[in-house]
């Protein structure tokens, strides 16, 4: 398989990581309420509902595949930030975007843990402690803006310092970064007015530039030397 296939193809899985987890989403917590605070007696009354759906199993699948998708663009990331020469800004800020991204698939996947408990224990759980079960797992969500901000920027920093992005798609995506990382400090003081448009507008960059590089992706196009006559690569910059 040709590098730049191989690239197309890992590009493409942070597209496809945004689309799995928003579809699966909304095909999984259908028919939920709206509250950003339910009460303890309509989390109970959701998860009844849930474990009879026909959408929700299919759902809860769609947003483990997308994580999975995730992972391999974290993946991706750490291998064509790898080949560009001058790997020193380059190899700090993908070092942040990989561990950050690392870190939200954790505090994400991690949140599963109060809400599979409550949809196993729903049958015989007192309305307050469902409520906290379902809280933990809505606060770990909003916690988890926090490392998808970082991830945001440090991704825009290091992409384009490998000449894989133009400046305007670098700098909307340290904009959307900082203010992702402000919004999540807030929301964790406050989780009930928790503001998501940063995070949500994050994720619509990500998709943005991985359909991008799935189109254009880069390629090592030549070989130069360095002053110690080590030869490094050189990347090919697509618009």
């Amino acid at each position: 398989m040709s590098i730049t296939l191989r690239d197309r193809i890992g590009a493409a899985t942070g597209a496809a990581f945004v689309v799995l987890i928003m579809v699966g989403n909304q095909m999984a917590s259908g028919g939920s309420a709206e509250s950003a605070h339910p009460t303890g007696e309509q989390v109970l009354k959701d998860v009844a509902l849930q474990a009879s759906s026909a959408t929700y199993l299919p759902g809860f699948i769609l947003e483990c595949l997308g994580f999975a998708a995730f992972i391999g663009f974290l993946g991706y990331l750490a291998t064509v930030l790898r080949r560009v020469p001058g790997r020193g800004p380059v190899g700090i800020a993908a070092g942040a975007a990989i561990v950050s991204g690392a870190v939200m698939v954790a505090v994400k996947l991690g949140s599963v843990a109060p809400l599979g408990a409550l949809a196993i224990d729903h049958g015989h759980l007192s309305p307050p402690l469902a409520q906290v079960l379902n809280d933990l797992g809505g606060v770990a969500f909003v916690i988890s803006w926090m490392p998808c901000a970082i991830f945001v920027a440090a991704a825009a920093a290091g992409l384009y310092r490998a000449a894989l992005v133009g400046r305007p798609t670098a700098y909307s995506g340290l904009v959307l970064g900082v203010a992702g990382l402000a919004l999540s400090i807030a929301g964790v003081y406050d989780p009930l007015d928790a503001n998501p448009l940063a995070f949500l507008l994050g994720l619509l960059w990500l998709l943005a530039v991985s359909v991008r590089l799935a189109v254009k992706p880069g390629a090592v196009a030549s070989t130069g030397s360095t002053g110690d006559g080590t030869a490094e690569p050189r990347v090919a910059v697509s618009a």
